[in-house]
């Protein structure tokens, strides 16, 4: 993993990235603090790109990927940030030498069989947990249970986690899925009964129905042409100065593998500045101590805090209502239901809505007022501060250290261009 961040104010963009990357396999976790994540993106233009999650794209280092989009492009300028990252995508899209027909192929291989192995994992942690809660025979259930773990993840690519659908990618022409299904139905079904037969050997008493298959294929165009990201993937982040543009501007994309001649892609943030705009403060990747640092309050504990204060305003009107005398139980229930869907959630709502206006008065509000003035030298030094953060608090936690190593620093103005530092990661 890796921390990163954007920090822009009228005068200039500060990109700060550290340098760990982390290997993991089977009992093998290994972490190197020497990876280059931050690189210019043209020649002598004020425009830079930051990758974090994944350094491969398709088996080739982004490093190598940044370098041949930098030479072709030759240091031409283009009008805006957003031109600079849809010109970079098409790069990738449309270039066969890069990415061959073949190599697309096995690549697509590749993505679903991530998404086949993360079902399976699913799979198997749901035997595990009704075989710790449950004396019953698990030969009984195996197959219900694969259908239940096959159908969530069908939905899941079907519907975000708000319910609301889940679109196609718009990277795609009409009828992408179709063409998926046609191209690879053959290396679909490989999949399918490579899983299904590993499955069987492990739990013999495994049955598969055909609906429960269909919806495995189904799953197999979906992981290209969903908007969902569930394989490996990597963030791309531009930001700087297009040539038409006075103030800076970011984007910021999720990028996954070429299928079919086109980047499985989506825009995933985007800010710019203007003359009556605040300044941009945006972390990417692993940001809980940035995020932290920002608000004055820990996400976790936010949401714990949460948790306990619905469970204790819970716990008081149970208390009174018990305590009241000639109630029914209907009529105990019917003040049970009322207060839980209307007072509580009015309640607590509006204590957080408090407490959310006392973290951005006394803690955001600043710290957005002094990057809204910083020089251009002091922009870079708080943005490698915030990385900083991120990886002393790994170092004092004991855990692994996915953030560290020397800081990345570009910082990009409009007339100076792009200046890059780099320094160590030690508080």
């Amino acid at each position: 993993m890796t921390s990163e961040v954007v920090l822009m104010n009228r005068q200039a963009v500060a990109m700060a990235a550290d340098s760990a990357v982390t290997i993991s396999g089977d009992r093998y976790l290994k972490t190197y603090q020497s990876v280059d994540k931050l690189f210019p993106l043209v020649d002598g233009q004020p425009v830079a790109v930051m990758i974090y999650n994944n350094a491969e794209i398709m088996s080739t280092p982004w490093e190598t990927v940044i370098s041949l989009y930098r030479e072709q492009a030759r240091g031409r300028a283009l009008d805006t940030v957003q031109a600079y990252a849809e010109d970079f995508m098409e790069f990738l899209s449309g270039n066969p030498d890069l990415f061959p027909p073949e190599h697309q192929d096995t690549e697509f291989f590749k993505v679903v069989a991530v998404v086949y192995t993360v079902l399976a994992e699913e799979f198997d942690y749901q035997v595990q947990k009704y075989q710790q809660s449950n004396s019953g025979h698990i030969r009984d259930q195996i197959s219900a249970m694969f259908e239940f773990v096959v159908g969530q993840l069908h939905a899941d690519y079907q519907r975000c986690a708000d319910d609301s659908p889940r679109a196609e990618l718009t990277c795609f022409p009409a009828g992408m899925g179709e063409q998926v299904r046609r191209r690879y139905g053959g290396e679909i079904e490989q999949l399918i009964g490579s899983l299904l037969q590993s499955l069987k050997n492990d739990h013999p008493g495994l049955a598969v129905s055909d609906a429960t298959k269909s919806m495995l294929r189904e799953i197999a165009v979906f992981a290209v042409t969903k908007d969902a990201f569930f394989e490996h993937y990597t963030g791309v982040v531009f930001a700087g100065f297009g040539a038409r543009e006075k103030f800076p501007s970011m984007r910021s994309y999720l990028t996954s593998s070429v299928i079919l001649g086109i980047l499985k892609r989506k825009r995933d943030r985007e800010a710019a500045i203007n003359s009556e705009s605040g300044p941009v403060f945006q972390p990417f990747a692993q940001d809980r101590m940035i995020r932290t640092f920002l608000t004055g309050m820990d996400q976790y504990l936010r949401m714990f805090v949460y948790g306990e204060t619905v469970k204790l305003s819970m716990g008081l009107v149970t208390d009174i209502v018990s305590r009241t005398p000639n109630l029914t139980d209907a009529q105990r229930n019917a003040i049970y239901k009322d207060y839980s869907e209307n007072n509580l959630a009015h309640a607590v709502h509006e204590f957080f809505r408090s407490v959310d206006n006392y973290q951005y008065s006394v803690h955001t509000r600043p710290i957005l007022r002094a990057i809204n003035s910083l020089p251009k030298k002091e922009l870079g030094e708080t943005a490698a501060s915030l990385i900083k953060l991120n990886s002393f608090q790994q170092k004092v936690m004991h855990s692994v250290e996915t953030v560290g190593g020397p800081i990345d620093v570009a910082v990009i103005t409009r007339n100076g261009g792009l200046e890059w530092k780099r320094e160590k990661a030690e508080l």
